[in-house]
């Protein structure tokens, strides 16, 4: 095929401060055997390191692949991602942030054989191994199902494509909701869109690597912070939702927020886990959440001091150390 007729593979690779990976995932992207263009988008947000150093060397090495957009000020993750996003000309848009990385060199072949294949999807994934920076374990593969396809009802139950396994058709959706930069990450929101216009395949085969990093996005956070985030998108998308999804949209907001609450009350707050149980005071609760647990946390909450004193009277009971 020659070159002119290729399609183009616009790869986003978003970075911040990623010098110690960047190479392993641009060594990733230009080692896949694949017809056709890419075209690599490194869009740099204000490292300190030596991030755009080495964007710019990569550059240099390998003329015609590479736009590198840089910025003086930080502009925040999801912002930076707007941008590259933008500047995708590709039929196809791939993911792969700066400290993540692509291990098959078919996997963007497989992946755009998938969507040629099957007009109807929107967008294919693959699994992942999670690797943790800290001792180097290895988890996973992830998502952790074996379900391959997803409709937009069942991928609001989680974020379940990882961000550098996505491949999706470029221009399904214009512009990104205003809700979008209040995010702190970009992928969930990214498979929700375009599961509007067409199912999303997971593919079992592993194809890339998530590094577990205490520096990134989602690091050393608290357990409050994921869920917070979660409520949030899970509030604000309803908005983007057919009226088919509205039902699993309300199922997994009361979900989150019960876990939320939960999570503040272990964390010592308790005005805030008062504030999240309130929300959760609706007839879908009965239905989506476990009864006892339910029961558990209203007494938690309600009577704090009376309940801690009936769990250390029944760990006395069972000979058990007091509760905390």
């Amino acid at each position: 095929m020659t070159h002119e007729f290729l399609k183009t593979i616009s790869v986003l690779v978003i970075t911040y401060n990623h010098e110690k990976y960047l190479a392993q995932a641009l060594d990733g992207i230009l080692s896949q055997k694949v017809d056709a263009r890419l075209e690599i988008i490194i869009a740099d947000d204000a490292s300190t390191d030596r991030t755009l150093e080495i964007a710019k060397k990569y550059s240099d090495e390998y003329p015609g692949y590479f736009k590198i957009l840089s910025t003086p000020t930080n502009m925040g993750h999801t912002r930076n991602y707007d941008r590259a996003w933008k500047a995708a000309t590709g039929e196809f848009i791939a993911h792969c942030d700066g400290d993540d990385y692509w291990t098959n060199p078919k996997k963007l072949s497989l992946q755009l054989s998938f969507l040629e294949k099957n007009p109807n999807f929107s967008c294919v994934a693959h699994k992942v191994w999670a690797i943790s920076e800290e001792d180097g374990s290895q988890h996973g593969p992830v998502p952790r199902t074996e379900q391959q396809t997803f409709d937009t009802s069942e991928l609001l139950e989680a974020c379940f494509p990882h961000n550098c396994s996505l491949f999706f058709r470029n221009h399904l959706f214009d512009e990104l909701p205003s809700f979008f930069f209040k995010l702190t990450g970009h992928d969930w929101c990214i498979d929700i869109l375009n599961s509007l216009k067409g199912p999303i395949k997971i593919m079992p085969d592993v194809m890339g690597v998530w590094r577990m990093r205490t520096q990134g996005l989602w690091g050393g956070r608290l357990s409050s912070f994921h869920l917070e985030h979660n409520v949030f998108f899970l509030t604000e998308i309803r908005h983007f939702l057919p009226r088919e999804s509205f039902s699993a949209q309300k199922k997994h907001l009361v979900r989150h927020q019960f876990l939320l609450s939960f999570a503040y009350l272990e964390e010592g707050n308790l005005s805030k886990a008062k504030e999240m149980f309130l929300k959760i005071v609706v007839p879908e609760a009965l239905v989506v959440l476990p009864k006892r647990k339910l029961l558990s946390l209203w007494a938690q909450i309600q009577f704090p001091e009376a309940y801690q004193r009936l769990r250390n009277l029944r760990n006395l009971t069972l000979g058990e150390p007091p509760a905390a």
